[in-house]
């Protein structure tokens, strides 16, 4: 009998063990952080670019700080149309295409290298220089009812006047 009483100790005793170990720990939930609501501000293209978009933009002239100036000979041949979406439509003489571009605060607007076609202009046409001098663009005003897009470091401005729809 004295071995029945300790096969059922030792059996008691691996029972509680087994219990103790296997079961869960009653824990007290982590309190969580309150939920702060977050605002999302809206995308800069969209406050920024509502005076730019909704018409095509034909380009004039550009004048440079130092008195320079260059201006197309078929100003229709040379446009951007700023879309809401961050995008912008270009003409460049006899080439297509479009670009990337944010506007910011303060009349901000920078815009990406364009894709264009590869078509071989004319001998005189300035469809390089727009290009390059809108990658140069630093930011933006209105004067009147023409856009002026201002070139880096002061360096002078694109004018553009609306295309009549």
């Amino acid at each position: 009998m004295h071995r029945s009483v300790s096969h059922t100790a030792a059996f008691a005793v691996t029972i509680v063990a087994i219990a103790a170990c296997s079961a869960p720990a009653a824990q007290k939930p982590a309190a969580l952080p309150p939920v702060t609501p977050i605002m999302i501000p809206p995308a800069m293209t969209a406050s920024g670019a509502d005076e730019l978009t909704g018409r095509t933009w034909s380009w004039q002239r550009t004048t440079y700080a130092d008195g320079r100036s260059v201006v197309p000979d078929a100003p229709e041949r040379y446009t951007i149309e700023f879309m809401g979406d961050g995008r912008a439509q270009l003409r460049a003489d006899c080439n297509r295409g479009g670009t990337r571009y944010d506007a910011g605060a303060h009349r901000a607007l920078s815009l990406a290298p364009a894709a264009l076609t590869k078509m071989g202009c004319p001998r005189g046409s300035k469809d390089v220089e727009f290009v390059r001098q809108l990658n140069d663009v630093s930011s933006y005003r209105l004067a009147g009812n023409d856009l002026e897009l201002v070139l880096k470091s002061d360096g002078g401005a694109m004018r553009f006047t609306p295309v009549a729809r």
